[in-house]
């Protein structure tokens, strides 16, 4: 056990951490910086290693999981003495994030197979952006859309090469206007642009492999909730036209009745009914916009 003048000085680290952590979630409600999205990643990361590392130390000294139990016994955790259990505890976390990772990946190639996805031309009214950025169209009914972030094996030079991908759904050309497929597409290529297509379907997916742990499920909601938005205001900047985006996700929204929120998760940003109350946040926002002097000629459509 570690003696108790050094405790306060153990849990400095924590203490930044979780001030650290709050800053970022504030700044996620004001600011569009790409670079807030990827420190907040860094938290989540930090915090899966917290999480993870504390979780195997309280259990290897015999003590249940629980916060009171950390708080508790903080000195024994933070103890230099548990060094290798810390070691092992981040080996852990290390191994959780590469799984996740290639799980990402597997899941993603596995969409374009098992799917037959198809090739689908570039919209003339979208700028082409630079980079390689593949659309595609799934063989599916359900209205949906998604991007990711593929790794292929390139050159000696340049062994990695990073393969962007939309995938449209049959279901969601059925459902909606051609005018409208832009703006999904517009709020899809915003989510690479911001990098989303990167953080967000990766964290996504470690969140879902740590269900025990609910303030990571809470840091990955936020993220995406918050990249959601920006994703929005990303189409609407390339199309001007924001009523198209709103009435795509209201089309796409009732299409499914009740079970519209749980089959169009991705494009929606979430599922069950805290996703359709996001979704409906989302379409106000999106109208708010269309009715203000900025974007006026939207009412055209």
């Amino acid at each position: 056990m570690a003696p108790v003048g050094h405790v306060p000085l153990l849990l400095l680290p924590v203490v930044l951490f979780f001030a650290l952590a709050l800053t970022l979630l504030l700044a996620l409600r004001r600011s569009s910086s790409p670079w807030v999205l990827r420190l907040a990643a860094l938290v989540v990361a930090l915090w899966a290693l917290l999480a993870t590392t504390a979780l195997v130390t309280l259990l290897s000294i015999g003590r249940s999981p629980g916060l009171f139990s950390v708080v508790s016994t903080s000195s024994q955790v933070l103890a230099p003495v548990h060094w290798q259990l810390w070691l092992g505890g981040a080996i852990g976390a290390f191994a959780l994030l590469v799984l996740a990772f290639l799980l990402n990946q597997a899941v993603g190639r596995g969409f374009l197979e098992l799917y037959a996805a198809g090739p689908y031309p570039w919209p003339r009214m979208l700028p082409r952006p630079a980079g390689r950025i593949t659309v595609r169209v799934m063989r599916s009914p359900r209205p949906d859309a998604f991007s990711f972030t593929l790794l292929e094996f390139g050159t000696l030079r340049r062994p990695f090469v990073r393969n962007d991908v939309i995938l449209l759904s049959e279901g969601l050309l059925a459902t909606l206007e051609e005018e409208e497929v832009v703006s999904v597409l517009a709020h899809e290529l915003g989510h690479i642009r911001d990098l989303d297509s990167r953080y967000l379907t990766f964290f996504r997916t470690f969140s879902r492999m740590m269900r025990w742990d609910p303030v990571l499920a809470y840091l990955a909601d936020a993220i995406t909730r918050h990249e959601e938005y920006r994703a929005d205001w990303e189409a609407v900047q390339m199309t001007r036209r924001p009523r198209l985006l709103a009435q795509a996700l209201y089309r796409v929204l009732a299409a499914g009745g009740e079970g519209a929120s749980t089959s169009a998760s991705a494009l929606l940003g979430g599922s069950g009914r805290r996703g359709r109350r996001e979704t409906l946040r989302r379409i106000d926002r999106l109208l708010e916009l269309a009715d203000s002097p900025e974007y006026r000629e939207d009412r055209r459509g």
